[in-house]
């Protein structure tokens, strides 16, 4: 399949000169913000960010900060707020949008009707109709300029990305009416020329990816214009958005690209084109010629290509050995005996993607790379370090698959299906090989080093299959088998609570579960076993019995814990007096408990110095009285108690006091 890439593709003038004054202020170490995206494409802002530029979306509370005027423009108002702010503007509008808003400008105040052609939600759209002080009208298309009662002067100028086509049929619908037009097509050059060559791109391949932002009026507009013509057309942002079965016997596949799409985007697109095409060795053709001034020429010819071959020029795809001669914070430039220095980019220095080239390499160090363009437009070789790493990798890889080995890595995304490990190269993990079980949520594994065992291995894109469930699996039958050996009846273990239900808990003694029964997890009651464990918990436990047929094992965990009863005579003497609380009531008494794991019973004719049918005549669950230990059968583990004996014995204190005091009398 021949890759070939549209003259003009990707960053027009207006858009590099913005960030090229962004990117200044960084490097000075200024605190930067841009008004509203800079550009639209996620993939810019998002790497700004990382620098540190902020987006404002207005000034109020805000943290002062170089403002940049984004390309597309705003309105006056938002200079002046600037400067009542003391904001410092640096004014990246694009030269082409300013010279629209000038236009209004001019026009509104000399008495003209203006009508804006495009798009009224764009903000290169809102800017210029604020430049109108808000007057003039904004029409998308020819049936929304013919409901216009316009009359007298009228002034027509356009989105600078709006579409040939559409201009001429609004001003089609305005000529139709008594005015006088004032038409000036302010439509930039960049943008007829990029899509020119689209519609002329997209008549000689089978299939068209167009690259941009999706909130990027101009690539839209590209991606509309392919689409027109009947070719299968796809619209992405970036490389990992492309799919095998979109190229599936196409002999021929085209790239353009959007004004806010940068180089090293399109450069991953091709590549990962390049790399999804399994019938044969790509052709990359590039069909660009000498553009405006202010654009750059994106594509290498391939006679210029083929003479560097036959000149003896490394070969693309070569691995070769270099040495660091400076580090850039997005770039590193190696000596390779070349005729020029190679460049690796930032995205090519390491297996992730670091926010800088600084502290990966040092000048001087000795690297492996992989030559991914003999010479770009620079003249310079395009080299990745990411790519000779993972060839190495990738053997490691392929060893340990054959040797049936561990090996290990970090979780750096969830993915659909599962997750992205760094194994030196990009490894996959579905979802149902990330653990024994079902795994409801993923992200709890971001970060985690998972040790895996090798599935698949694709050696030709340097991406594998894992499964860390098969290292699981084979560690969870070594440790059950080893567990079975050494259980047996009265062992003290040590286990990791796995399963909560209402009649107890499920313990892992080392890939043996027993049944914790809830009536063996205390001396005392409880209602659910949440009381005493929880899930996760390490506890020890007591093998009450093993059913190795059944493979069924009954623990306990009270038996690990002192015995209440031990001693229990030292601690409630005879005739002590006590305080208890019911827990139990029955027709012939009231069962109370002294601590946790001892009760006591007060039988009916002990709960009162009266006869009772019931004992809840005196008592109810959960009253805490006094009662007389009156005694304690230790072995049978019986105490019986009194509350009619507390109660006579106060009676009896109270005669004695007051014959007492007869007698002092």
């Amino acid at each position: 399949m021949q890759v070939l890439l549209a003259d003009h593709a990707g960053f027009c003038f207006g858009v590099q000169r913005a960030l090229d004054l962004v990117e200044d202020e960084v490097k000075q170490k200024q605190c930067v913000a841009t008004y509203g995206p800079l550009i639209h494409n996620p993939q810019v802002v998002e790497r700004l960010a990382r620098q540190g530029v902020k987006v404002y979306d207005d000034l109020q509370d805000r943290t002062p900060a170089r403002l940049v005027i984004r390309s597309h423009g705003v309105g006056p108002e938002v200079y002046q707020e600037a400067k009542e702010r003391d904001f410092p503007v640096i004014d990246a509008t694009c030269p082409f949008v300013k010279k629209v808003q000038t236009l209004a400008q001019r026009f509104t105040q000399k008495g003209y009707q203006v009508v804006i052609a495009g798009d009224r939600n764009h903000p290169e759209v809102q800017g210029i109709l604020a430049w109108s002080d808000g007057k003039a009208f904004v029409v998308a298309n020819g049936e929304e300029a013919a409901t216009l009662k316009l009359q007298g002067k009228v002034a027509l100028i356009a989105q600078t990305t709006l579409k040939e086509a559409t201009l001429r049929e609004i001003e089609q619908a305005l000529r139709a009416q008594p005015v006088e037009l004032e038409l000036r097509n302010t439509i930039c050059a960049a943008t007829g020329n990029r899509q020119k060559a689209a519609r002329q791109l997209v008549n000689e391949v089978d299939v068209m990816v167009v690259i941009g932002g999706r909130n990027s009026s101009n690539t839209v507009k590209l991606a509309q214009i392919c689409r027109d013509t009947g070719v299968p057309t796809y619209h992405i942002e970036e490389a990992a958005e492309l799919e095998p079965e979109w190229f599936t016997g196409k002999q021929k596949a085209g790239v353009t690209a959007g004004a806010s799409t940068p180089r090293w985007i399109i450069e991953e697109v091709i590549q990962r084109m390049t790399e999804l095409n399994q019938e044969k060795e790509t052709e990359f053709q590039a069909q660009t010629q000498e553009s405006a001034a202010e654009f750059e020429d994106m594509g290498e010819s391939f006679a210029e290509s083929l003479r560097i071959f036959e000149e003896g020029a490394p070969k693309e795809g070569g691995l070769v050995t270099g040495t660091v001669v400076k580090v850039r914070q997005d770039e590193v430039l190696v000596d390779v005996g070349g005729k020029s220095e190679g460049v690796i980019p930032l995205r090519e220095l390491a297996t992730r993607t670091p926010d800088s080239a600084e502290g990966i390499v040092k000048v001087g160090d000795e690297v492996k790379v992989v030559i991914v363009k003999a010479e770009s437009e620079d003249g310079n070789m395009i080299l990745s370090r990411r790519r000779a790493i993972e060839r190495e990798k990738i053997v490691h890889i392929q060893e340990a698959k054959e040797k049936d080995e561990i090996v290990t890595g970090e979780v750096i995304a969830v993915v659909k299906g599962g997750l992205r490990v760094d194994v030196g190269v990009t490894g996959f993990v579905p979802a149902s090989q990330v653990d024994r079980g079902y795994v409801e949520n993923l992200n709890k594994y971001i970060g985690q080093t998972l040790r895996m065992k090798v599935m698949e291995i694709d050696t030709r894109r340097n991406n594998c299959v894992l499964s860390a469930k098969a290292v699981l699996e084979e560690e969870y039958k070594q440790a059950r088998g080893k567990t079975w050996e050494e259980l047996s009846e009265g062992q003290t273990r040590r286990g990791t609570v796995r399963r909560l239900s209402d009649f107890g808990a499920f313990v892992d003694l080392g890939g043996v579960d027993g049944l914790l029964h809830i009536s063996e997890m205390s001396w005392g009651r409880i209602k659910h076993p949440n009381e005493i464990v929880k899930e996760g918990d390490v506890i020890n436990v007591f093998v009450l019995k093993v059913d190795r047929e059944k493979e069924k094992v009954s623990l306990g965990l009270k038996q690990v814990l002192p015995n209440p009863w031990d001693k229990i005579t030292e601690k409630y003497p005879i005739d002590s007096i006590i305080t208890v609380t019911i827990v139990r009531l029955t027709p012939f008494g009231a069962f109370a408990e002294l601590e946790p794991g001892v009760d006591g019973l007060i039988h009916i004719s002990q709960l009162a110095d009266r006869r009772i049918n019931k004992p809840d005549e005196v008592v109810s669950v959960g009253d805490q009285v006094k009662v007389k230990v009156l005694d304690i059968k230790e072995a049978e583990r019986r105490i019986s108690l009194s509350m009619r004996a507390v109660k006579d014995d106060e009676a009896n204190a109270e005669v004695q006091e007051y014959l007492a005091n007869q007698d002092n009398q």
